[in-house]
C-alpha cells in the first residue's frame, strides 16, 4: 500500500513538472503584438512642419521602418493602426486595440508649441484611473491586478525608450510624464506615447524631416521593443 501510494506521488509530480514544461514552451512559443500607432493620417495631417511634409508623415515613416525592423525578431508581430496615408479617427484606433488585444501599444507623435525654444523627445505613460477598475469585488480585484501589470510595463518601456532615445538625442529628454491618452482611455493595455520631437523648433524640425534621423529613432524604437520583451 505504502509503494503504491509513493508510485502515485512521483507519477503526479512529473504529470506537474511536464504540464508546467508544456505551459512554458506554450508561453516561449507565443508570438508578443506589438501594435504601432503612427498618429493622424490622411486629412488629419497633425502639424504642419512644411507646405509638404505634416506629422502624419514623419510617423507613418518611423512605423513602417519600425515594422521593418521588428519583422527580424521570431518572437515578435507587428501591427499599424495605419500603413498608408489615410484617415483613422480615434474610434477605430481603439476598435482595434480592443480587436487586436496587443501585448503593447506605441503611438508616435510630433510635438508642437510652448514656444520656439522647446526641443526634444516627450514620454507619456497611463496612470489609468480609477473608473477602469469599476465593478463586481471579484472582477475588481482582477482589473485592479491588471492595472497594476499594465502600469508596470508601461513605465518600464517608458523607461527603455528614453535610454535608448538618450543615446540618440543627448541632453534632449523632456522626462516621463503620467498622462493619460485620448486613444487608450478607459482600456486596460500597456502603452507609451512617443513626442519625437518638436516640428516648431527649427533645430527638431531639421532632424525631423532628416531620412537618416527617421531611421535612427525607428531603430531607436525597435531596439526598445526588444529589450522589453527579451
Amino acid at each position: 500500500m505504502l509503494e503504491k501510494k509513493k508510485i502515485l506521488l512521483i507519477l503526479g509530480i512529473l504529470a506537474c513538472f511536464l504540464f508546467c514544461t508544456v505551459l512554458e514552451l506554450s508561453a516561449m512559443g507565443k508570438k508578443r503584438i506589438i501594435l504601432i500607432d503612427p498618429a493622424h493620417g490622411g486629412q488629419d495631417k497633425g502639424i504642419k512642419l512644411t507646405d509638404d511634409v505634416a506629422e502624419k508623415d514623419i510617423t507613418l515613416a518611423v512605423a513602417l521602418l519600425m515594422k521593418k525592423e521588428l519583422a527580424k525578431e521570431n518572437n515578435l508581430e507587428v501591427v499599424l493602426t495605419r500603413d498608408s496615408d489615410k484617415t483613422v479617427d480615434l474610434e477605430d484606433r481603439k476598435k482595434n486595440i480592443e480587436k487586436i488585444k496587443p501585448d503593447f501599444f506605441l503611438s508616435l507623435h510630433v510635438n508642437g508649441g510652448f514656444g520656439k525654444n522647446a526641443s526634444g523627445f516627450e514620454l507619456y505613460y497611463p496612470g489609468f484611473s480609477e473608473d477602469i477598475v469599476k465593478g463586481k469585488k471579484t472582477a475588481k480585484d482582477d482589473k485592479l491586478l491588471m492595472k497594476n501589470k499594465c502600469q508596470n510595463d508601461s513605465l518600464a518601456m517608458a523607461k527603455i525608450v528614453q535610454e535608448n532615445l538618450n543615446a540618440l538625442f543627448p541632453r534632449k529628454g523632456r522626462g516621463l510624464r503620467k498622462a493619460d491618452s485620448p486613444v487608450t482611455d478607459s482600456l486596460l493595455v500597456p502603452s507609451v506615447v512617443v513626442e519625437m520631437s518638436f516640428a516648431t523648433n527649427s533645430e527638431d524640425k531639421k532632424k525631423l524631416l532628416s531620412a537618416n534621423t527617421q531611421t535612427d529613432v525607428a531603430k531607436a524604437l525597435s531596439k526598445s521593443v526588444k529589450t522589453f520583451f527579451r
